[in-house]
C-alpha cells in the first residue's frame, strides 16, 4: 500500500467530517446571534416598560404627598 493511499484514506473522512461541524458550528453561531439580539429587544422593551411604571409610581406618590398638605 503506498502512503499517499494511506493518507486519502485517513484525511478524506476526516476532512468531511471537520466540514460537516464547521457548518453544524456556523448553523448554530448564526441562530445564537438571531436569539440575542432578539432577547436584547425584549430586555429593552422591558426596561422601557420598567421605567415608566416608575415614573407613575413617583407621580402618585408625589400626588399623595402634596394632597396630605391640602
Amino acid at each position: 500500500m503506498n502512503w499517499l493511499g494511506v493518507l486519502a484514506a485517513i484525511v478524506g473522512p476526516g476532512g468531511a467530517v471537520v466540514l460537516i461541524l464547521g457548518a453544524l458550528l456556523e448553523r448554530v453561531r448564526r441562530e445564537n446571534n438571531r436569539d440575542h439580539n432578539r432577547n436584547s429587544e425584549l430586555l429593552q422593551s422591558i426596561d422601557r416598560k420598567v421605567d415608566r411604571v416608575t415614573d407613575r409610581m413617583d407621580d402618585h406618590m408625589d400626588w399623595h404627598i402634596t394632597k396630605g398638605r391640602e
